[in-house]
Parts: C-alpha cells; structure tokens; sequence
C-alpha cells in the first residue's frame, strides 16, 4: 500500500501545471516561451448579444429554424505568423422546419465541418486583429452547403467575437 501511495504521489507531481510550464523549480536563466493573453470581452452584454442575434434572424425566440453552435475557435494569422484567436458564437437559420431537424441532430458534423473550412481558409481582418465576419460567413456558408445541401442554412448570424491576442 505505502509503494501505491508513493508511485501515486511522485506521478502527480508530473502532471502539474508547474511542470508543463517550465516552472518545476528549475534555477536556470533560459529565455522563456511564455504567453501573455489580451482579454476582450467584447462591448455588449451576453443578453442584448443574443436578442440582437434573434432579431438580425428575423425569428422569434424559440423558434425551431434557429440552430444555436457551439463556441468555435478560430485562428487569427497574420504574415503566417499566429497573432491570436477569435471566439466565435454563431447561430444558424434553417430555411425549412423539416431540414431543421436534419441540421440539429447533426450539429457535431457541422461544427466539425465550421473548424475545418476555419483552419483551412485565413479569415483573419486585413487589420490582423480581429475575424473578417462577412468572409467568414461566405466560407462556412459554402461548408454547410457541401454537407447539408445547397440553401438549407439560409443565413448565420455571428455575434462580436471574442479575441485574444497573444502579446
């Protein structure tokens, strides 16, 4: 018991934050590859965020042709130099109630589909900080339509992203 316990304790010391960072109480001088976030949370509220999604949509609340996303990643490049990432929360509209639900169940293939067309195609702004949006919705318009059909996603509406700049 005492040789499990031991095993257990000196493994987790490996499996720290510390470690992985290169802080495991090391005393060299080395140059370090750490990373500094700049945090935007963006202007508005989550609340009016999401209302003046719904209303760009031209929808009710709770309308079925309203698919919600999961929040995507999405690289922001510059020179081919990584300047940071973009939190992207979309929401998608349907154009028929009964393709919805096609859409719905197949959010993961979807989703997967976003990050792909994401990392494939460089959407970042010509100013280097920031999603060019109305890009971004051409290329993951274009995605969508190879998976699901051609005009079943009618629009996406994409709330101001989150970025964090890596500094």
């Amino acid at each position: 018991m005492k040789n499990l316990l031991l095993a257990f304790a000196l493994g987790s010391c490996f499996f720290t934050p510390a470690v992985y960072a290169g802080g495991g109480g090391s005393s060299s001088s080395s140059s370090s590859s750490a990373i500094n976030i700049d945090w935007n949370q963006g202007a508005g509220s989550q609340a009016s965020s999401h209302a003046s999604v719904m209303e760009e949509l031209g929808v009710d609340e709770g309308n079925p042709r309203v698919i919600f996303m999961p929040a995507i990643v999405v690289p922001l490049v510059e020179d081919h130099r990584l300047q940071g990432y973009a939190y992207i929360h979309s929401r998608l509209l349907v154009a028929h109630n009964n393709e919805a639900r096609n859409v719905q169940a197949n959010t993961h293939i979807a989703l997967d589909r976003l990050i792909r067309a994401s990392h494939r195609t460089n959407l970042t702004a010509e100013s280097g900080d920031t999603i060019d949006v109305d890009r971004m919705r051409e290329v993951w318009l274009i995605a969508l339509a190879e998976q699901f059909g051609e005009g079943v996603v009618e629009r996406i509406v994409i709330t101001p992203p989150d970025i964090r700049l890596l500094r």
